[in-house]
């Protein structure tokens, strides 16, 4: 699976940017009446950056309505003292909603670090950004109704969207030659690999010989690249050569392990997993670039490497019990 969890995450409030106007008089109180404190309360810091309640809790709201509907669509009961790993459901959706806050504390955080301010242009473009979405939506009126049950008013959507818009400078900073962000991405080492992929099918003994044939026409090849390639053709890999980075899923572990161990040029011997059996040729990197993952990776390692420290509402705070309040204040609003 590639982790591509950053830019997962900000893109989903690209798509909620601009979110509900308060309508005047309306309570906007919805996510704190749920949790029992205020939404302005400082409820935790990311880096020593304060962040309030609200933005937490607006992140515990999706998660519980991801699960759920997750749990709709399988036709199964929801019970959030389900064991998973780490603990409970219930704990997933604290740890998950803590992991999103987090991530968007770490965009703030680096944007002040490498100097990274919205223009008078892109803020304007959140109004713009706002009239977009609500037409999208059937008009404003019915855009209100369908996010108010977020907790969000205008000023705070506007504030998740600005996080969303500061990722995206980042990232483009990241690609100025010569800048202190760019440097960041010779970091982390990327792998470049073709592979001879012999699938097990009904046999897996019999996909264990052809395998051991393939290898012996590969050592036997007065070119032993272009042999490799014309071989790798006639398997079961349609991929091709690819550029990945390590720990992406791209391969089993162990085949990346191999991978990593080989020189550029070098093939591997035949490598068993149970998809069947591959024989790696690790290359160049033929200059594919992988700065978006990379950026995504390193701003992702930031926020889980974060010195995070919770206020006491947080510790005691019950999943189970928020999303049950907040379902019964949705379903009680007129």
């Amino acid at each position: 699976m590639r982790k591509r969890m950053a830019a997962l995450a900000l893109a989903l409030c690209l798509v909620l940017g601009g979110c509900a106007l308060k309508k005047e008089g309306e309570d906007a109180s919805l996510l704190g009446r749920a949790a029992g404190f205020g939404e302005e309360l400082a409820l935790l810091t990311v880096d020593g950056r304060e962040i309030p309640a609200w933005r937490y809790l607006y992140w515990l709201a999706f998660t519980c309505d991801q699960v759920r509907e997750k749990y709709k669509d399988s036709g199964l009961t929801l019970d959030w003292e389900t064991p998973v790993t780490g603990g409970t459901l219930a704990d997933y959706a604290k740890d998950q909603a803590l992991a999103n806050t987090a991530l968007y504390a770490t965009v703030e955080n680096w944007a002040e670090r490498y100097g990274c301010v919205l223009s008078e242009a892109e803020r304007a473009a959140l109004v713009e950004t706002w009239r977009e979405q609500a037409e999208a939506r059937g008009g404003e009126e019915a855009y209100l109704k369908e996010l108010a049950d977020l907790g969000l008013d205008r000023l705070r959507s506007e504030e998740l969207t600005e996080v969303g818009m500061l990722y995206a400078k980042l990232y483009q900073l990241c690609l100025v030659e010569g800048s202190e962000l760019s440097g960041l991405l010779g970091t982390v080492d990327s792998l470049t690999v073709d592979r001879i992929l012999i699938r097990n099918g009904e046999d897996r003994e019999a996909a264990r010989e052809k395998a051991a044939e393939v290898f012996s026409r590969l050592n036997g090849a007065e070119d032993p690249a272009a042999a490799f390639s014309a071989l790798a053709l006639e398997g079961d890999d349609p991929a091709g050569p690819r550029t990945f980075l390590p720990g992406d899923g791209t391969l089993p572990q162990a085949l990346e392990e191999a991978a990593e161990a080989l020189e550029e040029g070098q093939y591997s011997g035949i490598l068993e997993s149970e998809e069947g059996f591959s024989i790696l040729r690790r290359l160049a990197g033929e200059g594919k670039s992988l700065a978006g993952e990379v950026f995504d990776r390193l701003l992702q390692e930031a926020a889980e490497g974060a010195q995070v420290q919770t206020a006491p509402a947080y510790d005691s705070l019950d999943a189970a019990a928020f999303d049950a309040a907040l379902l019964e204040l949705r379903e009680n609003r007129e």
